[in-house]
């Protein structure tokens, strides 16, 4: 079959022909319709995350149909469409036992440490699949589990965004499109900021209050939108040191500051302003199972719009990862594979 792999870390994002799988007693295996293309897809090629053994096929966003169920499996059957969790958990240790799946200490993910979905087929575990409502298109299915999921567990499950509240969102890209969604359905009042006009309309479109940080004051901007007390949650979609020092300033006191790009590999916090106004930086890392049926159950309902920035047969993967590095879009980029 016909796969996208890291094959050498530091090259480029390959397509070569791989074994078809064979799924475990315990696994599917799904005929990959659509994959989602991420900048992490990136990050892996570049060495910044162990991926085993080499050449590991990438993609962690998966919608398929399943062609081969493993002996033990049950519940579903073949031509079920199905979306796919990231993370391939224990279930054992303290994590997974109080519902903290995101941080199992045994964790295999998809599409990292495990054979992802940028190729025509992939095996994984039906422990692991979440049903797409027929009136779904693939495409839009497959970015649900990361594009769309990681802001609902950041936001509702980090964050704790609630009715009220304010919020802004650093960089509305593939990202922060669905994170305006989802905090404005929280009940939140949403401030995003973008240096491009276009990413700044469809964030207006859903609800937000849209700033240019090129030709506006973002200080000012949040200390009108706020009444000078800062926001309540900071979501940082850019990663950088510089992001990190203007989200820290424009933050309320015990306000939360979330960390989830992390395009520069450290940055500078001033220990004292921490200190005396007790804000909190959290970490965020993806979603769990729960989160993607939330999100599947939101989408299904109508509230929330994934949002696909285009589409590439899985042979364009150049066209496509250049596409990408240019950042000239609104949503995520998506790789066909039928």
């Amino acid at each position: 079959m016909r796969a996208v792999v890291v094959a050498r870390y530091g090259g480029a994002l390959e397509l070569m022909e791989r074994p078809l799988p064979r799924p475990a007693p315990n696994e599917v295996l799904l005929r990959v319709r659509a994959s989602g293309l991420c900048s992490t897809d990136l990050h892996l090629l570049q060495g910044r995350m162990p991926l085993g053994g080499l050449p590991r096929i990438v993609g962690h966003e998966i919608a398929g149909e399943i062609v081969q169920v493993g002996a033990a499996t049950r519940d579903w059957k073949i031509g079920d469409r199905a979306v796919v969790a990231i993370d391939v958990v224990c279930g054992k240790c303290r994590h997974c036992l109080t519902g903290e799946t995101q941080r199992c200490t045994a964790m295999l993910r998809i599409g990292f440490e495990r054979d992802g979905g940028h190729a025509e087929y992939v095996a994984v575990p039906a422990s692991n699949l979440v049903v797409i409502p027929r009136e779904l298109a693939d495409d839009a299915a497959a970015i649900l589990p990361d594009a769309v999921a990681c802001m609902y567990h950041s936001l509702i499950c980090q964050g704790k965004v609630g009715v009220g509240q304010k919020v802004l969102i650093l960089g509305v890209g593939g990202l922060g499109i669905h994170g305006v969604q989802i905090a404005r359905i929280a009940g939140a009042d949403v401030l995003a900021t973008s240096r491009r006009a276009e990413r700044l309309k469809i964030a207006e479109q859903f609800g937000a209050l849209p700033v240019n940080p090129a030709t506006q004051s973002l200080k000012e901007i949040v200390a009108e939108f706020t009444r000078g007390e800062g926001v309540d949650v900071v979501v940082d979609n850019i990663g950088t040191r510089a992001s990190v020092r203007e989200g820290l300033a424009l933050l309320r006191p015990g306000g939360k500051f979330l960390v989830i790009a992390y395009l520069d590999e450290s940055f500078e916090i001033p220990s004292l302003p921490l200190f005396k106004t007790e804000q909190e930086i959290i970490g965020c890392r993806g979603s769990t199972k729960q989160d993607l049926t939330q999100v599947v159950q939101l989408v299904q309902s109508g509230r929330l719009q994934p949002i696909v920035g285009a589409r590439y047969p899985l042979a364009e993967i150049g066209a496509a990862v250049a596409r990408l590095e240019r950042g000239d879009l609104i949503g995520r980029i998506v790789l066909t594979c039928s």
